[in-house]
């Protein structure tokens, strides 16, 4: 990424964390929660991270990606909401492909009704604005040999995530 675009991104980063804060979690939460945003932001620019979760899916097309948080909107939500302990503090939601550049995921912290999308600045980076209305409650679900699993393999947090998915 360019200067410009690496400021932006970790702007993007201090946000979340700060959006974090307003969410009003029991201090234990809270922290956890902010080192988890640290830890994916961090992963999403590293390019072993980015190979073992999209290389399977899009081959040579994954250089596609020019903004280090493109494409971990699902994998990285589902992953954060499960660490954080899933539903029913966090539902994962959905805007489908009516929305131009969707598909896209993203979280929504329920008791304080707070959306936190670990990847929003895939699109504000080039100044759009994530319609949050057109988003959809779905299932949240780890499957070990998706792009969450992929994913959760890269960041070694598969064990964690399956054993938050039988509890």
């Amino acid at each position: 990424m360019t200067p410009d675009k690496e400021q932006f991104y970790e702007n993007a980063t201090r946000k979340l964390l700060t959006d974090i804060e307003k969410m009003n979690m029991a201090k234990l939460q809270r922290v956890r929660a902010k080192n988890l945003v640290r830890y994916f932001r961090d992963s999403f620019k590293l390019q072993d991270v980015k190979y073992q979760t999209f290389w399977t899916d899009l081959g040579e097309d994954m250089k596609k990606f020019r903004y280090d948080s493109d494409g971990f909107c699902r994998a990285s939500s589902v992953g954060f909401a499960l660490m954080m302990g899933g539903e029913p503090d966090w539902k994962l939601m959905y805007i489908d492909e009516l929305w131009t550049y969707g598909p896209h995921h993203y979280l929504l912290h329920v008791p304080s009704k707070t959306v936190l999308d670990l990847t929003y600045d895939q699109y504000t980076n080039s100044g759009m604005t994530v319609p949050y209305f057109l988003g959809k409650p779905i299932k949240m679900e780890f499957k070990e040999n998706d792009i969450e699993g992929r994913f959760a393999e890269a960041l070694q947090l598969k064990p964690l995530l399956e054993n938050k998915q039988k509890d």
